[in-house]
């Protein structure tokens, strides 16, 4: 039993946020011409941002992006534009 308890902990999570009208365009711009879904690009962009931030020393020591449970499977090898940053 513990062994499916690990699998389903492992399971992709659904979140709820709010943005900007701005940082909404944004990404459906971006996201058209990336050819991949506004959540995929979301997902893609947040997994981005943690990835980095584990290689930059924190107040608290490094952040571990392998404990985090990053999925690094979303359409990892398209090209991205730009820095990861929306402008």
């Amino acid at each position: 039993m513990n062994e499916r308890l690990r699998m389903l902990q492992r399971q992709p999570r659904r979140i709820t946020i709010t943005l900007s009208y701005h940082v909404h365009e944004a990404l459906l711009t971006r996201s058209e011409e990336e050819g991949r879904s506004v959540s995929n690009l979301c997902a893609f962009l947040l997994e981005d941002s943690l990835r980095h931030a584990a290689a930059l020393p924190l107040a608290n020591g490094p952040a571990q992006a392998d404990s985090m449970g990053m999925a690094m499977s979303y359409s990892m090898d398209k090209k991205v534009r730009g820095n990861g940053h929306l402008r």
